[in-house]
């Protein structure tokens, strides 16, 4: 059930994010200075998005006791921290030549998100390791040794 509601979650949030890219290059409507509606609900619609896959990332990766906790709960809220900072501030605030600094924190924050999607290094996959003694021991049998005693 809990999987389920992420899903739709999720979704609402991937239909409010399409929205807000057809509203981007339409007529803008100001809200407060330079802040767009096309930027609240990319902030809203992306959050809406990527929160319920960092709360299933997060309780995985608890469960199965992944290494460095702090790299797979703390770099992805930052990511979002930046993402939305970088959404807020006008795109004309800071510029490295071509490059403006919302562009940079664009590319920090969905680099720091990536956490969310990818599983730690070296961690063996039980299910991996379980069926591959059974089959082992499958294989053994058929030799005719003796099939080792199971916890």
């Amino acid at each position: 059930m809990k999987h389920r509601n992420a899903y739709i979650v999720s979704a609402i949030g991937a239909v409010v994010l399409f929205v807000a890219f057809v509203m981007y290059n339409a007529q803008p409507v100001p809200l407060w200075n330079w802040i767009k509606l096309s930027d609240i609900l990319t902030i809203i619609g992306g959050l809406m998005f990527i929160v319920p896959f960092y709360q299933l990332s997060v309780r995985t990766k608890a469960r199965e006791h992944a290494p460095n906790p702090w790299v797979w709960q703390v770099l992805p809220a930052v990511g979002m921290f930046v993402m939305v900072v970088g959404l807020l501030i006008p795109n004309d605030f800071v510029s490295f030549g071509a490059v403006a600094l919302c562009d940079v924190l664009y590319f920090i924050g969905c680099a720091c998100m990536l956490m969310i999607f990818v599983y730690p290094w070296r961690i063996v996959n039980d299910e991996m390791l379980e069926h591959d003694i059974e089959n082992r021991a499958d294989d053994a049998a058929d030799m005719g040794v003796a099939r080792p005693k199971s916890k």
